[in-house]
């Protein structure tokens, strides 16, 4: 995976995206960013006709842009067919697991946020 420092301003979110943030979440990513920097590189589209399109990452990429971050980390992808590209964002979002909660045991419960400490009990 080639990740390259992109500045900010020549990405654009495509059009599609069916995520959406809410201030709680934005203000925990905001504090991980501001702890640990930008470390998932965000995916987006090499291809010509959609050039710097956003596919993956538009939170991250968000949150980065609020903080005044000038260059995130990208991995290029090359999809010119717009239906690949939506659902490739699709997969991103949608391809993720599920907590092991036995596993979560030996963390910190501050750490897992009120979401998760509700369920621990």
């Amino acid at each position: 995976m080639d990740v390259q420092y992109v500045d900010i301003e020549e990405l654009k979110e495509c059009e599609y995206n069916p995520r959406k943030f809410t201030a709680k979440k934005e203000s925990e990513l905001e504090e991980s960013i501001k702890k640990y920097g930008l470390v998932e590189p965000i995916i987006v589209n090499s291809a010509e006709n959609r050039k710097n399109i956003i596919i993956g990452g538009h939170f991250r990429y968000r949150v980065a842009k609020k903080l005044g971050i000038k260059k995130i980390p990208v991995v290029y992808i090359d999809i010119p067919d717009i239906e690949k590209e939506k659902e490739l964002n699709i997969r991103l979002n949608k391809n993720v697991g599920e907590w092991d909660y036995p596993a979560l045991a030996d963390f910190d419960y501050k750490l897992l946020g009120e979401r998760l400490c509700h369920k621990r009990r």
